[in-house]
């Protein structure tokens, strides 16, 4: 095949488009798919669609794709304010590299603190667990003999109690049997509401009269039954009997613990001689704190003057058994110490783990931001990011810590709080340059999808120098 070449020098810019590409007309409007390329000395050179040239609207600040020439060169105004910005962004890039050192310094001494104590807790936490495993073992030796004994020791307090309350029963039933022969004043071993009424009329009745009416009212009186409230009623009365003794009992406990109030200031009769007590004391009065003691002592007493339960034996063990007893308890008490030592040790070391193995960047610079939250309002809502952790809208859990998006520069939250008819909510949190931590931007992109945009010193490189902005412009 053959190519021609033909010299199309003098159609440049001849509002007739010759090249396919439309490059020949790089200074008018005539082919739709050509550029032009505006200068913008100053300012930023630009490429611009051919078909914007010549069309009455100023798209180069320097006016050059206007032919007719009514457009202001404003480039250099330009290009003085984007340097301005330029400047702005610089510094607040090298105030943020200088605090994301700083970040880095500390990240990276906190890295070399936590192996260090990771490997001392490791060697407390394996210490710990040994001496827990030694105390249980103890533990369980004494166990079993003690547990024996009191099983043994209990058995014959049960035999001895069952005993005693089968033949405490019998006296009562006895005794029964004997109030009921009193009330059957004819001996005919059937009980009639005239002998009822007649044992009742006596005030030291088992029986209380009241309770002889109702049983009469009813027109029928059977042995049995009347028996068995007789032994009811004995039976509470040995009970209130034994309460009364407890009662007691604990009044005198009570009494010996109140102040002994001696003299203090002696009392005198009309004629100004001072009295004296039997005991040989002088009568005294009393200071205001004494009679307050006093009282307090009085009011407590009536404040417990409670029925006690009834008194009932307890089960003492033999010295023996005791010693077994108190063997092991103090050997469960040792392990549950230990135990609980290493419990606390093993957490930490677990905890301190947990914490190492979180990625803080290449260089720990994002180790800073670790127990931390920040908070953001909009218009409507309340935010909250705590890094490494979790989001929050209004408390409402917008995800937890799930890693990091490429190259450090995302943060991924995810399975928050599920949305109605909808997936759980997750987050993303994109990380910029700043000379502080802040959230300055967060919104609802797709449905529970949430971004947010946070300015931190610890994604600041260090800033280009100035010859390199101004060759950029």
């Amino acid at each position: 095949f053959f190519l021609i070449f033909r010299d199309i020098s003098s159609g440049i810019n001849a509002e007739y488009g010759d090249c396919n590409d439309g490059s020949d007309e790089p200074g008018t409007s005539a082919c739709p798919n050509g550029s032009f390329y505006c200068a913008n000395k100053g300012f930023k050179g630009t490429l611009i669609a051919s078909s914007r040239v010549d069309d009455g609207i100023c798209d180069c600040c320097d006016g050059t794709d206007e032919i007719g020439g009514h457009c202001t060169n404003n480039c250099r105004e330009l290009g003085a304010h984007l340097q301005e910005e330029a400047r702005r962004i610089r510094r607040q890039q090298a105030e943020g590299f200088q605090i994301r050192m700083g970040y880095i310094a500390d990240g990276k001494a906190a890295k070399v603190r936590r192996e260090d104590q990771i490997r001392v807790l490791a060697e407390e936490e394996e210490l710990k667990r040994k001496e827990a495993d030694e105390r249980k073992e103890y533990k369980e030796q004494v166990e079993e003999p003690a547990k024996a004994a009191k099983e043994t020791a209990k058995a014959a307090f049960d035999a001895e109690e069952e005993t005693r309350k089968s033949k405490e029963q019998e006296e009562i039933r006895l005794e029964a049997e004997g109030v009921l022969t009193q009330i059957d004043a004819d001996n005919s071993g059937d009980v009639s509401i005239e002998e009822l009424l007649a044992y009742g009329s006596d005030p030291d009745t088992i029986l209380p009269y009241e309770e002889i009416q109702l049983m009469t009212d009813s027109g029928e009186i059977e042995a049995a039954t009347l028996l068995d409230r007789i032994q009811t009623e004995i039976t509470a009365k040995k009970e209130t009997a034994e309460r009364e003794k407890k009662r007691e009992e604990e009044r005198e406990k009570r009494r010996a613990k109140k102040p002994k109030l001696r003299d203090v200031t002696a009392v005198q009769n009309e004629e100004g001689e001072e009295l004296w007590g039997e005991d040989g004391q002088k009568i005294s009065k009393h200071t205001e704190e004494e009679e307050d003691e006093y009282e307090d002592v009085e009011d407590y007493e009536e404040e417990e003057e409670e029925d006690p339960k009834p008194v009932r034996n307890t089960l003492v063990y033999d010295s023996a058994t005791q010693e077994l007893i108190d063997v092991f308890e103090e050997a469960e008490k040792l392990y549950n110490e230990a135990k609980k030592q290493h419990d606390t040790a093993k957490r930490q070391l677990t905890d301190l783990e947990k914490l190492s193995a979180l990625d803080f960047g290449e260089e720990e610079e994002f180790y800073s931001l670790h127990g931390q939250c920040y908070h953001f309002k909009d218009e409507k809502y309340n935010y909250k990011l705590c890094p490494f952790d979790k989001c929050e809208q209004d408390g409402t859990s917008l995800g937890k810590w799930d890693g990091w998006g490429e190259d450090h520069s995302t943060m991924k939250y995810t399975k928050g709080a599920g949305c109605w008819q909808g997936p759980a909510r997750s987050t993303v949190v994109t990380l910029i340059c700043g000379s502080e931590n802040a959230i300055t931007e967060a919104s609802e992109p797709a449905k529970c999808e949430y971004a947010f945009t946070f300015t931190t010193p610890a994604k600041c490189n260090k800033v280009m120098d100035e010859v390199e902005i101004h060759d950029e412009l």
